[in-house]
């Protein structure tokens, strides 16, 4: 415990973007509770529970929306079963305002329960804002948005060496649902354009609001109801903060003015803020604000919007966007446009997919589970276990295993990272003699 307790203090003391600061233990749930909750959570759409898995909640660092050092939280769940080594799997939440709704600061839920029984190690970063960070939350800004979910996969693989016998393989899965999406959508951007160390397996962007400055200034326009008008003010203080575009004077009518900024403070929830909110939320900006909206396309805010949209590039990997054509909070055609877009800038529309969900399976709410459903039946097409002493990655533990085990005793080959988890069979953090006994003890047995 010391030795831990030493670690993460010099990890506070020279920390650097995606390192682990600290970890603490959430609990253990066995397959056949988690069996049980799904069962009655999600009826037939539930998964057969594989393995018990462990969760922890971890804080990392990472840089904030003004390119400063600051410190996230996320929650990670896994197997618990160290015979394999394991994908990983990154998932971007949905909008949350109140900070200790963050899923570090909750436990078990269906989705870390179903993803991790299935054989994933789960990573769900809190966001910038929310769970331990003191900061306000970057909302809709792509570049803090892309860091703090990338640094959560760093940080969950310095984690995983904190564990021994726990171990990460080379698939990485990335998938989020509304702002979730957006942060996927904006991780899979960042990753391919600046982090060849990481290679995306798949990703699932799904229902989020890829196209700032252009479907969704145009539904906050409409001057029609909305279910979640706070949306509307997060937005403007997140982009006022990051962007120095001016005071809450001078973009809210002087009653929200005065109540916008302790009503996004980090202690109420976006249903509380709401009930402050008029139903139309362009109501509660100034109408010169309004007008340069609609007429002024070189507005500074519009221009931020802009900057913060995810359309001009081309993925490279595997990417699906799920949207239901129902969605009354996020239209669907963020997505259409995301789409066209991709196929123009020259994606291969083989690696990128468009699936629209028809009106039967709901709006926002609705069609979220039917599109994580769909990410999941896609991801287990692909996902790949490695075993334990299958250091030939044949799929098979047999005398061939041994053999190269002894050559890399033999030849004194050095081995670290996966490489040292398939040789290490008896985890003592050596590859020596005792590994080929056990090895060879195990395999005679089978």
């Amino acid at each position: 415990m010391l030795k831990i307790t030493f670690i993460m203090l010099i990890s506070i003391i020279f920390s650097d973007r995606g390192d682990l600061i600290s970890f603490e233990y959430v609990g253990l749930m066995q397959s056949n509770i988690i069996q049980e909750d799904l069962d009655a959570s999600v009826g037939q759409l539930s998964p057969n529970a594989i393995f018990n898995i462990k969760a922890y909640s971890i804080v990392y660092e990472t840089i904030d929306q003004f390119g400063e050092y600051s410190e996230a939280s996320g929650f990670i769940s896994f197997p618990d079963d160290y015979n394999y080594a394991y994908p990983m799997y990154l998932f971007g939440h949905g909008t949350k305002v109140k900070r200790d709704s963050a899923p570090s600061m909750g436990s078990f839920n269906d989705l870390n329960m179903w993803l991790g029984t299935s054989g994933y190690i789960y990573m769900e970063p809190d966001y910038l804002g929310l769970g331990v960070s003191q900061i306000n939350h970057p909302y809709q800004l792509k570049d803090p948005t892309a860091t703090v979910m990338i640094d959560m996969v760093y940080a969950t693989r310095q984690f995983c060496n904190q564990i021994y016998g726990l171990q990460f393989n080379d698939q990485l899965y990335i998938a989020g649902y509304s702002e979730g999406g957006y942060a996927a959508l904006a991780a899979v951007k960042e990753i391919e354009e600046n982090h060849t160390d990481l290679n995306i397996t798949m990703s699932f962007p799904m229902a989020g609001a890829y196209d700032m400055s252009g479907t969704m200034v145009d539904l906050m326009l409409s001057r029609k109801k909305y279910i979640n008008p706070y949306y509307l003010p997060y937005v403007v203080l997140s982009y006022m903060e990051r962007y120095d575009l001016g005071t809450v004077q001078d973009f809210f009518k002087p009653e929200y003015a005065e109540i916008l900024p302790e009503l996004f403070n980090g202690d109420f929830s976006g249903g509380y803020i709401n009930n402050f909110m008029p139903d139309i939320p362009i109501y509660i900006l100034r109408a010169d604000i309004i007008h340069e909206f609609r007429n002024n396309l070189n507005f500074p805010f519009r221009l931020t919007l802009a900057e913060n949209d995810l359309l001009d590039w081309i993925p490279r990997s595997k990417l699906y966007l799920f949207h239901g054509i129902a969605d009354e909070q996020i239209p669907f055609e963020n997505s259409v446009v995301a789409y066209n877009r991709f196929i123009e800038n020259g994606a291969d529309p083989n690696l990128v997919s468009l699936e629209l969900l028809n009106e039967f399976y709901g709006g926002h709410n609705g069609a979220a589970p039917y599109c994580l459903l769909g990410a999941f039946i896609l991801s287990e097409q692909e996902k790949q276990y490695y075993n334990k002493g299958d250091i030939n990655l044949d799929n098979e533990l047999n005398m061939l295993d041994v053999m190269e085990l002894k050559y890399i005793i033999k030849h004194n080959i050095s081995v670290d990272g996966l490489d040292l988890w398939f040789s290490d069979i008896n985890n003592d953090g050596l590859v020596n003699m005792f590994d080929i006994y056990e090895f060879t003890g195990k395999i005679l047995q089978n």
